[in-house]
């Protein structure tokens, strides 16, 4: 399946993903949204920068879906925390 993901422009998001910084991409609601349980390993990402422009700049493979009960406050924290490098967080991004 294909899936248009949203990309920070401000945060230079699709930049860091694209050098390598960035590995992995992190999306979390309050509630079970979707796309939540429809991505799967395999899948096309097309990326867009939410400066309005709506062209899809690239796409990616993929590769692993994490997909989780609620969690609590700390629990997402840790989560974050324990991907930081790969999602290319700021410790005061962890922290929110």
């Amino acid at each position: 399946m294909d899936h248009i993901v949203y990309v920070d422009a401000k945060a230079r998001e699709l930049e860091k993903l694209l050098a390598g910084e960035k590995t992995m991409i992190v999306r979390g609601a309050t509630g079970r949204k979707l796309p939540y349980g429809r991505v799967e390993s395999g899948d096309c990402l097309f990326l867009v920068e939410n400066n309005g422009d709506g062209i899809v700049r690239a796409s990616a493979l993929v590769m692993q879906v994490f997909n989780s009960d609620k969690l609590s406050e700390d629990q997402s924290a840790d989560l974050l925390k324990m991907n930081q490098s790969k999602l290319s967080l700021t410790p005061e991004q962890v922290k929110r």
